[in-house]
């Protein structure tokens, strides 16, 4: 008889434009497989008709809190008092929080994502596993010096400390946490706290689209309203984008970019800001190369790894390079943290075409051998295995 699973989350894995996503959507068919799953969620937006089909098809049962923005918002003034990061208390709710005390007991592990669905569960006591995906007071304290927006600045300042002892009282409480960043693993030192890489869609592993359309173009692709996104190509634009060769195109890829991303376009004649595009790979494989220039954010940049798995060339800076354990400079792809570092790198590649050949080549057998959800699975279902068994 297969075991229960509750699982919590504070937004819905579609549609799938987010790494966020991406990864709670692969999580929860992989637990389908061996579980009954109940999942439970927030949403300020509507619900697509893809995820009714999905659950219908994954025999995933449900139930949706869809609250307006409005409401999310009125939450944040509890901070004041409780003390408790920003987005804790922007995704709780008392009437998420009774039908978990009314249910919790059905099921044989608690899984929450993300420190915004911890405190539903961190008291329950049941078999507890935490997808923290990566520290993110870590990432805030990092990225306070960096981000140019004085609004994230003054967020990163507030949020940092809080979150940081938030997560240390999750380590505390839960059976397991799972980051994918190997350092931040290091930093808690707690054999509670799990290394868990993330993967990539099998089927990219095998694409191979090619064309000559995107040569001479240098791409940025991910979800354009993600502050650590819009702080790269941001620096990128301000650091590299002047001291390229105009011929060649800077295309910026992912789903809802920022007002400040769209000027770029009137700004410079050689940039295009795309949005949403159905099929992005192709752009991916058959660049010139895809920069990652990423000074702020933390963890695996699920960006990277797919560009990687399609035989793209990755350009990126250490910050994002760092997580991807085993992959080496100058032979999975090129790690440059200075802007005459990237602007020389770009410049070349575009005088000498084909350039790192056997950096495409190898980058997707790493990709193959080290970040599929094949691996991924083995790994979640050892560990839910191990927390049930040493429950008992």
């Amino acid at each position: 008889m297969k075991k229960r699973v509750l699982f919590l989350s504070s937004r819905l894995p579609f549609p799938l434009i987010s790494g966020e996503r991406v990864k709670n959507y692969n999580l929860l068919n992989i637990l389908s497989k061996h579980f009954h799953v109940h999942f439970v969620s927030l949403t300020d937006e509507d619900i697509p008709k893809e995820f009714f089909e999905w659950a219908q098809e994954k025999n995933v049962s449900y139930r949706i809190f869809k609250k307006p923005k409005i409401s999310y918002l009125k939450n944040l003034p509890k901070a004041v008092f409780n003390r408790e990061p920003l987005q804790v208390n922007y995704f709780y709710f008392n009437d998420v929080q009774r039908y978990i005390d009314s249910i919790y007991k059905d099921f044989d592990l608690l899984f929450p994502t993300l420190i915004r669905t911890a405190k539903y569960v961190w008291e329950k006591d049941k078999p507890k596993i935490i997808d923290f995906a990566d520290s993110i007071a870590q990432n805030y304290l990092k990225s306070k010096e960096k981000t140019k927006s004085p609004f994230w600045k003054l967020i990163y300042e507030i949020e940092g400390k809080r979150l940081l002892e938030f997560e240390k009282k999750c380590i505390e409480l839960f059976d397991r946490a799972f980051l994918f960043n190997i350092e931040e693993v290091q930093y808690f030192n707690s054999p509670k706290v799990q290394w868990m890489p993330h993967g990539v869609k099998e089927e990219l592993l095998t694409y191979n689209k090619d064309t000559d359309k995107y040569k001479n173009w240098i791409v940025f692709f991910g979800k354009m309203d993600y502050q650590p996104n819009v702080d790269a190509v941001l620096w990128f634009k301000e650091h590299v984008l002047p001291y390229i060769n105009p011929e060649i195109t800077f295309a910026i890829v992912g789903a809802r970019p920022t007002e400040k991303i769209k000027r770029m376009e009137k700004e410079f004649e050689n940039v295009k800001v795309f949005g949403f595009v159905e099929d992005p790979y192709e752009i991916l494989r058959n660049a010139m190369a895809v920069v990652a220039p990423m000074q702020t954010g933390g963890g695996i940049q699920n960006k990277v790894l797919e560009a990687m798995a399609v035989e793209g060339l990755v350009i990126t800076t250490s910050l994002s390079a760092r997580p991807i354990v085993g992959a080496k400079n100058k032979e999975h792809f090129l790690v440059e943290d200075t802007p005459k570092g990237f602007a020389e790198t770009i410049n070349k590649l575009y005088e000498t075409k084909n350039r790192y050949e056997d950096i495409r080549k190898k980058a997707r057998d790493f990709i193959k051998n080290n970040f599929t959800w094949d691996i991924y699975e083995k790994k979640l279902l050892n560990t839910i295995e191990n927390v049930l068994k040493g429950r008992k």
